[in-house]
């Protein structure tokens, strides 16, 4: 097994300006357990994961290649993370990438030190199972270890259990109905694409019916026309196959190149022989998709009527032919119905999202995360002092209606504790767990979070905590236990929000009630205020209960400034003013509100965009269809139209009967299709967060459109036949 801790934003310097790196500190047998051979060098042997050893580095290949040019001779070389050296030991391949986004990757100290104390729940594991053990089984060690442990330390480990999850699970199980949903989309177009190009088989095959008769009377088995048609079927998906790599290649690499996408990335996607053996497996399936119908109609030509010469003969399809012509087209319509279905659903919950109320206002706020190294920082005092200049010149920027700190955003998540009501009967690890929420006092008002009872935060509550940090530090540096008196004393002024308020204290005022995080003997939290909820760990999930302490020293920040200017123009003067005070800090993470609500519903708005794109191809399909089949329809029927026209027929009336005859085949592909889209539903409903997968206005909407796409695809061949001279016509027979 290996531990590892979240990745953690970082400060590298050393070669010009100081950037923003993601950096993973890992346990020394992590690369190994994972198999992971380097690149260049070697990754951590046995023994750096402890302080004083810990100093080296694992670079990121994308890392490798932006920030060091892909200089073979890095090995050897130092860099500065926090001020603090390291020296790189190794490069890892282009294809290892985990977890997402990591560039570097660094020991992390197995020590008491930096591993903590009991109940802490920062850290991640792996474990590699034995060869022939299933995940039932670790399941089941992990358990009776947990069980165990429950026992041995009931304070910290009470109700704590452990689930065991494969690797893979982990890395695509959240986006495996996505991955469905896409794969989905993509197969309902390329069946609607057969169809498409079945149906001009199936009319070209008229004009060949006598050709085929030749054959056969010749000597040719059915088996062997079919070949012959099967052959030309499958050369035409060949080359379309050959086409569709091509443009794979070019949409992949545009994909790869952006920064976020919706599918996980553990290994790098490529057109690799996988890829390659499947497309050929596809286009082989395809050209005998579209293909078998119209080789198994033409391959049995009626050789008494074809031989005989009659035009008529040669041109008329038969019923079989049109009943499958028809089907085909019926069939496009109700699979273009289901996907326009889908992509109305997820664009409607995707609009949704992007307006959901969040509990904060988003328009005009800029934001931007500061990492101050242990190094240069390591004293409260000292990142305290450098928080206060920060905010101060920062109020002073032109523009700017409010700037306040806090340790993390909204829908970003956070940390969270138990907490304990002072009063009530002591239970540790038990209730929910609270958001913790460090905010300096102008927080809410440049958040727009609303104040529902009490009072915020003020500067001297500030001062006030100040002085309680002083008296919990003697106690804590002296290993003296403070008395029941003495604690009752240490207090903390808490704006806790409304979901809190709600659960600790239904039927009572929260206001200048107590709570500690899980301790029964403090420090205390008294409740000041209460404020409306915001969603902190993500969009789509309930505000949790949140408790907001007041921002005093923090190595990790983040300034939130309110604007009355364009937000993204602050970003040259707070790095200027960054700059001033320390140059050797970046900015990491530089996004207004309005990006980070964006950020959070990326991965919807590619999938509705993706689907969407599908459903409208897939309407454009199915209208080339329709139009295709009652255009050669029309063909066909010349005569009969020109002897209805002379016979007293109206064009309107020409003109309705074409019309019903597509819109009846519209009607039946979409009723079909409806039926589809329910069914499709079971997909779709771990996909939604704000849409039923039956939401009658989107049934409704696409329905309308694909109708007036398939009206537009039929007058269009419908007027041709109204307009027909039926003197020509007759001529023509």
């Amino acid at each position: 097994m290996t531990l590892f801790s979240w990745p953690q934003d970082m400060n590298l310097s050393g070669k010009g300006q100081p950037e923003p790196v993601k950096v993973l500190p890992v346990e020394a047998n992590f690369f190994p357990l994972l198999g992971v051979v380097p690149l260049l060098g070697r990754t951590f042997a046995p023994g750096e994961d402890q302080p004083g050893k810990d100093q080296v580095a694992v670079l990121s290949h994308g890392l490798w290649k932006s920030h060091f040019a892909e200089d073979p001779r890095v090995i050897g070389q130092t860099l500065s993370l926090n001020s603090k050296k390291y020296t790189i030991i190794g490069v890892a391949p282009a294809t290892f990438r985990y977890p997402s986004r990591t560039q570097l990757w660094i020991p992390l100290d197995m020590d008491s030190k930096t591993l903590g104390t009991r109940g802490n729940h920062w850290a991640q594991a792996i474990g590699r199972m034995n060869p022939g053990v299933g995940i039932q089984k670790a399941q089941a060690d992990l358990t009776l270890i947990a069980s165990r442990l429950e026992q041995q330390f009931p304070d910290s480990n009470h109700k704590v259990g452990a689930i065991a999850v494969s690797l893979h699970e982990d890395l695509a199980g959240k986006s495996r109905s996505s991955l469905i949903m896409m794969f989905s989309a993509v197969g309902l177009v390329l069946l609607i694409a057969c169809a498409n190009v079945a149906n001009l088989l199936l009319s070209r095959a008229v004009a060949r019916q006598k050709e085929m008769a030749v054959r056969g009377a010749l000597g040719a088995s059915r088996w062997r026309l079919v070949r012959q048609l099967l052959t030309e079927s499958l050369l035409l998906a060949a080359v379309g196959g050959a086409l569709g790599l091509g443009l794979a290649w070019a949409i992949i690499a545009l994909f790869t190149s952006l920064k976020s996408f919706a599918v996980p990335q553990f290994n790098v996607i490529q057109l690799n022989w996988v890829a390659m053996a499947f497309t050929f497996t596809v286009a082989l399936a395809t050209g005998v998709l579209f293909g078998i119908f119209p080789a198994l109609q033409t391959s049995r030509p009626d050789l008494h009527e074809e031989l005989k010469g009659g035009a008529g003969s040669s041109v008329s399809p038969s019923r079989s032919r049109r009943f499958t012509s028809s089907a085909l087209v019926a069939g496009e319509v109700a699979l273009s119905l289901m996907l326009l279905v889908s992509a109305g659903l997820l664009l409607k919950d995707f609009a949704r999202l992007r307006t959901l109320d969040i509990g904060v206002r988003t328009e005009g706020v800029w934001t931007a995360a500061i990492q101050l190294p242990e190094a240069d920082y390591p004293t409260d005092q000292k990142r305290f002092d450098f928080a206060e200049s920060l905010l101060e010149q920062s109020r002073r920027l032109a523009g700017v209606e409010t700037a306040a700190l806090s340790d993390r955003l909204p829908i970003e998540g956070g940390g969270n504790y138990y907490a304990h009501v002072r009063g009530r009967p002591f239970q540790r690890m038990s209730g929910p767990l609270v958001e913790t929420h460090a905010v300096s006092p102008d927080y809410f008002r440049a958040m727009g979070v609303r104040l529902l009872q009490g009072r915020l935060f003020t500067p001297a509550d500030t001062q006030a905590a100040l002085a309680t940090d002083a008296i919990v530090r003697k106690f804590r540096e002296s290993g003296a236990r403070p008395t029941p008196e003495q604690t009752n004393s240490i207090v903390y002024p808490y704006v806790i929000n409304q979901a809190m308020a709600r659960h600790f204290w239904p039927n009572e005022n929260p206001l200048g009630q107590m709570f500690s995080t899980g301790n029964q003997n403090g420090p205390w939290r008294q409740v000041i205020g209460v404020v409306s909820d915001v969603r902190q760990r993500g969009i789509t999930n309930v505000p949790a209960p949140e408790a907001h302490e007041l921002f005093r020293s923090r190595s990790r920040l983040f300034l939130v400034l309110r604007t009355s200017i364009k937000p993204t123009s602050l970003t040259a003067p707070v790095r200027a003013l960054l700059t001033k005070l320390d140059p050797s800090l970046p900015l990491i993470s530089v996004r207004t509100m309005e990006d980070v609500v964006a950020d959070n519903t990326q991965g919807q708005q590619f999938l509705s965009l993706l689907v969407g794109s599908f459903g409208g191809l897939a309407a454009l399909l199915a209208a080339v269809g329709i139009y295709g089949v009652l255009s050669y329809s029309v063909t066909q029927r010349t005569r009969e139209i020109g002897i209805r026209i002379s016979l007293g027929a109206s064009q309107g009336r020409v003109l309705a009967e074409v019309l019903r005859q597509g819109m009846l085949l519209t009607a039946i592909g979409s009723a079909v299709g409806i039926a589809g889209a329910f069914a499709a539903g079971k997909i779709l409903t771990t996909l939604l967060y704000q849409v039923r997968p039956g939401d009658p206005s989107i049934l409704i909407a696409t329905t309308a459109l694909l109708a007036v796409v398939a009206l537009i695809a039929c007058y269009l061949p419908a007027r041709r036949a109204a307009r027909l001279d039926p003197t020509n016509a007759l001529r023509h027979e």
